[in-house]
Protein backbone atom coordinates (compact mmCIF):
# COMPACT_ATOMS: atom_id res chain seq x y z
CA UNK A 1 0.00 0.00 0.00
CA UNK A 2 2.96 2.71 1.36
CA UNK A 3 4.60 1.72 -2.25
CA UNK A 4 1.30 2.51 -3.90
CA UNK A 5 0.63 5.87 -2.25
CA UNK A 6 4.42 7.22 -3.58
CA UNK A 7 3.42 6.44 -6.96
CA UNK A 8 0.12 8.24 -7.26
CA UNK A 9 2.01 11.28 -4.94
CA UNK A 10 5.14 10.98 -7.47
CA UNK A 11 2.19 10.41 -10.44
CA UNK A 12 0.99 14.05 -8.91
CA UNK A 13 4.28 15.84 -9.02
CA UNK A 14 4.46 15.14 -12.08
CA UNK A 15 1.51 17.32 -13.14
CA UNK A 16 3.79 19.79 -15.22
CA UNK A 17 1.89 19.95 -18.11
CA UNK A 18 4.04 23.23 -19.81
CA UNK A 19 6.06 21.12 -21.94
CA UNK A 20 9.32 22.34 -21.13
CA UNK A 21 12.04 20.92 -19.17
CA UNK A 22 13.56 22.65 -16.44
CA UNK A 23 16.44 24.71 -17.53
CA UNK A 24 19.03 24.28 -15.07
CA UNK A 25 19.38 26.69 -12.33
CA UNK A 26 21.29 29.58 -12.85
CA UNK A 27 23.60 30.43 -10.25
CA UNK A 28 23.47 33.85 -7.88
CA UNK A 29 26.73 33.98 -7.51
CA UNK A 30 27.23 33.70 -3.97
CA UNK A 31 29.96 31.14 -4.17
CA UNK A 32 31.28 27.74 -5.28
CA UNK A 33 30.28 25.39 -2.54
CA UNK A 34 27.66 23.94 -4.61
CA UNK A 35 29.26 22.51 -7.24
CA UNK A 36 27.05 20.78 -10.43
CA UNK A 37 28.04 18.20 -12.55
CA UNK A 38 26.92 17.61 -15.51
CA UNK A 39 23.74 16.50 -14.82
CA UNK A 40 22.94 19.47 -12.34
CA UNK A 41 23.50 17.77 -9.54
CA UNK A 42 25.58 18.80 -6.38
CA UNK A 43 28.70 17.64 -6.46
CA UNK A 44 29.48 13.87 -5.30
CA UNK A 45 29.61 13.56 -1.50
CA UNK A 46 27.12 16.60 -0.52
CA UNK A 47 24.30 15.92 2.01
CA UNK A 48 21.55 14.68 -0.29
CA UNK A 49 17.30 13.54 0.38
CA UNK A 50 15.65 10.18 -0.94
CA UNK A 51 13.29 11.98 -3.30
CA UNK A 52 10.80 9.37 -4.71
CA UNK A 53 9.28 12.33 -7.56
CA UNK A 54 8.43 9.68 -10.81
CA UNK A 55 10.52 6.98 -9.26
CA UNK A 56 8.84 4.39 -6.38
CA UNK A 57 12.25 3.18 -5.35
CA UNK A 58 13.52 6.89 -4.95
CA UNK A 59 17.33 7.78 -5.83
CA UNK A 60 19.32 10.55 -3.76
CA UNK A 61 18.91 14.19 -5.20
CA UNK A 62 20.19 17.76 -4.12
CA UNK A 63 18.12 20.86 -4.04
CA UNK A 64 15.27 18.92 -5.96
CA UNK A 65 12.21 21.12 -7.22
CA UNK A 66 9.84 19.07 -6.87
CA UNK A 67 10.57 16.85 -3.58
CA UNK A 68 8.05 13.63 -2.97
CA UNK A 69 9.99 12.78 0.79
CA UNK A 70 7.47 10.55 2.16
CA UNK A 71 4.37 8.31 0.70
CA UNK A 72 2.15 10.91 2.54
CA UNK A 73 4.43 14.64 1.86
CA UNK A 74 5.53 16.03 -1.57
CA UNK A 75 6.96 19.56 -1.80
CA UNK A 76 7.09 21.41 -5.30
CA UNK A 77 8.05 24.17 -6.73
CA UNK A 78 10.96 24.37 -4.00
CA UNK A 79 13.43 27.14 -3.80
CA UNK A 80 16.60 26.44 -1.69
CA UNK A 81 18.36 29.27 0.11
CA UNK A 82 21.23 26.96 1.46
CA UNK A 83 22.06 23.97 0.99
CA UNK A 84 25.18 22.37 3.30
CA UNK A 85 26.45 19.15 5.12
CA UNK A 86 24.50 20.53 8.85
CA UNK A 87 21.45 21.54 6.92
CA UNK A 88 19.08 22.87 4.06
CA UNK A 89 16.50 26.11 3.91
CA UNK A 90 13.67 26.28 1.15
CA UNK A 91 10.42 27.66 0.35
CA UNK A 92 7.50 26.58 -1.85
CA UNK A 93 4.71 24.37 -1.58
CA UNK A 94 3.40 21.24 0.55
CA UNK A 95 0.76 19.13 -0.51
CA UNK A 96 -0.19 15.31 0.21
CA UNK A 97 -2.52 12.75 1.01
CA UNK A 98 -2.71 14.00 4.72
CA UNK A 99 -4.88 17.30 2.69
CA UNK A 100 -6.55 15.67 -0.29
CA UNK A 101 -9.98 16.14 1.24
CA UNK A 102 -9.23 19.95 1.45
CA UNK A 103 -8.19 20.30 -2.22
CA UNK A 104 -4.76 20.94 -1.30
CA UNK A 105 -3.63 18.82 -4.98
CA UNK A 106 -4.92 21.46 -6.85
CA UNK A 107 -4.18 24.59 -4.09
CA UNK A 108 -0.73 23.20 -2.14
CA UNK A 109 0.10 25.27 0.70
CA UNK A 110 2.69 27.85 0.66
CA UNK A 111 5.32 26.80 3.38
CA UNK A 112 8.83 27.68 4.41
CA UNK A 113 10.77 24.13 5.27
CA UNK A 114 14.71 23.39 7.17
CA UNK A 115 16.02 20.15 6.46
CA UNK A 116 18.20 18.35 9.14
CA UNK A 117 20.09 15.63 11.15
CA UNK A 118 21.82 13.90 8.66
CA UNK A 119 22.42 10.52 8.61
CA UNK A 120 25.28 8.18 6.76
CA UNK A 121 23.60 5.16 4.51
CA UNK A 122 26.67 4.03 2.95
CA UNK A 123 28.66 6.65 3.20
CA UNK A 124 26.55 8.83 1.78
CA UNK A 125 24.64 11.66 3.94
CA UNK A 126 21.07 11.96 3.77
CA UNK A 127 18.34 14.49 5.43
CA UNK A 128 16.41 12.34 7.95
CA UNK A 129 13.97 15.29 9.17
CA UNK A 130 12.60 18.42 7.77
CA UNK A 131 10.80 21.74 9.84
CA UNK A 132 8.19 23.25 8.46
CA UNK A 133 9.57 27.41 10.13
CA UNK A 134 6.57 29.06 8.41
CA UNK A 135 3.14 27.55 7.87
CA UNK A 136 1.82 30.43 5.67
CA UNK A 137 -2.10 30.70 6.01
CA UNK A 138 -2.32 26.16 6.45
CA UNK A 139 -5.22 26.16 8.98
CA UNK A 140 -4.21 24.32 12.26
CA UNK A 141 -6.26 21.27 11.47
CA UNK A 142 -4.09 20.35 8.49
CA UNK A 143 -0.81 21.17 10.07
CA UNK A 144 -1.38 18.71 12.97
CA UNK A 145 -2.83 15.94 9.80
CA UNK A 146 0.84 16.84 8.34
CA UNK A 147 2.65 16.22 11.63
CA UNK A 148 0.61 13.23 12.47
CA UNK A 149 1.18 11.35 8.44
CA UNK A 150 5.12 11.56 9.16
CA UNK A 151 5.95 13.59 11.70
CA UNK A 152 8.76 15.55 10.12
CA UNK A 153 11.01 12.67 9.23
CA UNK A 154 12.30 12.17 5.79
CA UNK A 155 12.44 8.75 4.03
CA UNK A 156 16.41 7.73 3.66
CA UNK A 157 17.84 4.26 1.93
CA UNK A 158 17.99 1.16 3.89
CA UNK A 159 21.45 0.18 4.61
CA UNK A 160 23.07 -2.29 2.48
CA UNK A 161 25.54 -3.74 4.98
Amino acid sequence: MGAALALALSACGQQNTGGEENAPGEGDGEDDRYERDDDDRTAEGDVQVLNFHGDENGFPDQRPEDYVATEFTTFSDMEWDEWHEDGARGEGEVLGTWCMDQGCQDDPYDVDVELADPVDVDGTPYFSTYTITDYGDMPEEQRQALDDADGGRLAVPSQTD
